[in-house]
């Protein structure tokens, strides 16, 4: 098992390359399609980016062996931060009419925790009926091999 500590520099060491690969992609797009100069907001942007991608593979694509409550734990966590990053990224930097204006940000806040909260309870439902599928089939080929 990894300990937590090793785990978060593991998280820092995969944001900041995250952040680097954006920043060089972002500086060769700029560099061959346009004359003006990187504003301080885009790599405000690209870090946001960046900790979203992030944030969202942690919680996805757990690759490191942890026990499995601080793999659930983690789980919630890295998802709700990268929907922060998300909606901060959009609040900050929408364009033309303020696509989330102060009044409609904690609206669209709820409707995301609600969509995320029936998402995971219909994935918990069904991982149970496919474990119970599964334990059925194996009890089945177990009974079939005692013959």
């Amino acid at each position: 098992m990894i300990k937590t500590s090793k785990y978060i520099s593991f998280f820092v060491r995969d944001l900041l390359t995250a952040c680097g690969f954006l920043s060089v992609l972002a500086a060769v797009v700029l560099a061959l399609n346009s004359t003006d100069t990187i504003n301080s907001s885009l790599f405000l942007q690209l870090f946001l980016g960046a900790s979203a991608f992030t944030c969202f593979r942690y919680a996805l694509v757990n690759t490191y062996e942890v026990e499995k409550r601080a793999q659930t734990i983690s789980f919630y966590i890295f998802f709700i931060l990268a929907d922060v990053f998300v909606i901060l990224w959009l609040w900050l930097f929408a364009t033309g009419p303020r696509m989330l204006d102060n009044s409609v940000l904690v609206p669209f806040v709820i409707v995301v925790l609600v969509i995320k909260t029936m998402v995971y309870t219909m994935m918990h439902i069904d991982g149970k009926r496919e474990a119970k599928q599964l334990n059925q089939k194996l009890n089945d080929y177990k009974k079939g091999e005692d013959k």
